[in-house]
């Protein structure tokens, strides 16, 4: 499973997406769907990682401008022609900043959820 390229790794996400929603409570958001999924993804590699939230937000704007230029580089890596998503992860996970994972987790999925609506898998919801 390691030995995938970082397209074959989004593939994975979006089935498990999928699946996820074939099996989540009518009542479950698409956005929240996506949010679990990354987080679980997130847990192959730090198994202890809890999402603060699964609600749609935008980075905190309270952390500096390192840790968000981090945060943004994370996203930008997890997408081909980056390293794939399980090196940003694991890159995040190694920072040993709560708060940075944490964010990575927001804005990937954000992310994520943004390029299913641009590919019209999904219809977004306002």
């Amino acid at each position: 499973m390691e030995n995938l390229t970082p397209a074959e790794q989004l593939q994975q996400v979006q089935q498990d997406y999928e699946k996820r929603r074939q099996n989540a409570p009518e009542t479950e958001p698409e956005h929240e769907s996506m949010s679990r999924v990354v987080q679980e993804q997130i847990r192959r590699h730090e198994p202890s990682f809890e999402a603060s939230s699964h609600a749609p937000r935008s980075i905190d704007e309270s952390m500096s401008a390192e840790a968000l230029s981090k945060v943004q580089q994370l996203v930008a890596e997890s997408f081909p022609p980056g390293k794939g998503l399980w090196s940003a992860i694991k890159e995040a996970k190694d920072s040993t900043d709560a708060a940075t994972l944490d964010a990575f987790h927001a804005a990937l999925t954000g992310k994520l959820y943004d390029e299913l609506v641009a590919s019209k898998q999904l219809k977004q919801v306002a």
